[in-house]
């Protein structure tokens, strides 16, 4: 059952060092990290939490496309080596973003309540669109996302998917920009709204048009696995229905061997004491020619069993033909790195 949010002034032996809160530089990272640290320094007011932002080279290829090669992100990597060495103790991450294979040494926990986990529409300030359907055919989208290419080039044949790149405000200037060919943006709309910028959302995607990534709206917190006293404070900022949500997916995910990047989505809802889920898992080819969906549904009173639940999604892609998917999958990354 849920725990409500009491705070602990009884200070920890040795901690009159801060502990270091981590994150990338862009506003966005700064706002999630500092929406950890207020809600770490009301459960822990006797300790000091200070935020770190490190700027890394900008890629001169899109984060997606790194992470496709890499399997993590540059940006994950460097910040992890920072973790790892103890010049940060807590890294605070989008959890879409996040591998599903960490450091090794690492742990990451879910914290705080999940934002909305649907993608949106943001259409070209001035233009009269509410809709992907009010489009004309042939209109520009931008995306930087494999699984949003893959789902609307399944749905909307019409569009034109194209790649944009950088942070929220960079891509909302591209997206205005005279010179440039977009009509629309495909965003995650918590995003948007962690930077209270509501008035962009054009329209929201539900399923079916469009099935969010895995861990879509939460936020993560990565610590040191041998850190017993920071992962103590980080759990408590774990909500469990979401907490469990969250694990589910990942697990997915894991079974699949898939990175972030993955083109896959994920809609499930939990309810009630003895947790009812309900979730629909869809596996799409990068080209949009071929989809899998799987339901599942199941009663869970463990963690274990929630991470079983999420399992049993990923083999039944498999079966259904996930197999082939990911081949075509791979073979594209390869080509395009081979090209890079």
């Amino acid at each position: 059952m849920p725990r409500a949010i009491v705070a602990d002034a009884t200070p920890i032996e040795g901690e009159q060092k801060a502990i270091v809160i981590g994150c990338r530089p862009s506003t966005l990272a700064k706002i999630q990290a500092e929406l950890v640290r207020s809600r770490l320094k009301v459960l822990f007011p006797a300790s000091r939490f200070e935020i770190s932002s490190k700027k890394f080279p900008q890629p001169e290829i899109g984060t997606s496309q790194i992470t496709e090669r890499g399997g993590a992100s540059l940006w994950t990597t460097e910040l992890e080596d920072a973790l790892f060495d103890g010049d940060i103790d807590i890294l605070v991450h989008s959890l879409k973003d996040v591998p599903t294979k960490l450091k090794e040494g690492c742990e990451i926990i879910h914290v705080l309540e999940r934002e909305d986990r649907r993608d949106c529409l943001v259409v070209k300030d001035g233009l009269p669109y509410r809709t992907l359907e009010e489009l004309p055919a042939g209109s520009v989208v931008g995306t930087g996302s494999v699984r949003r290419v893959a789902q609307m080039k399944r749905r909307y044949p019409l569009l034109v998917i194209k790649d944009v790149r950088g942070n929220i405000d960079t891509r909302l200037q591209k997206l205005d920009s005279p010179d440039l060919p977009y009509t629309a943006l495909i965003l995650a709309s918590a995003g948007l709204l962690r930077l209270s910028l509501h008035d962009r959302i054009t329209s929201y995607l539900s399923p079916p048009i469009s099935y969010p990534a895995v861990g879509q709206g939460c936020l993560g917190a990565e610590f040191r696995s041998a850190d017993t006293k920071v992962k103590a404070m980080v759990s408590r900022l774990e909500v469990w229905q979401d907490g469990w949500a969250v694990r589910a997916e990942r697990a997915l995910l894991w079974v699949l061997e898939g990175g972030c990047a993955f083109p896959v989505g994920i809609w499930s809802s939990w309810s009630g004491d003895n947790i009812a889920s309900e979730s629909l898992s869809v596996m799409t080819s990068p080209d949009g020619s071929e989809e899998i969906t799987v339901e599942t549904t199941g009663v869970v009173a463990s963690v274990e069993e929630v991470l079983e639940l999420g399992k049993q999604a990923a083999r039944s892609l498999l079966e259904k033909g996930g197999r082939g998917i990911i081949v075509d999958l791979r073979a594209e990354i390869d080509r395009a790195a081979s090209e890079y």
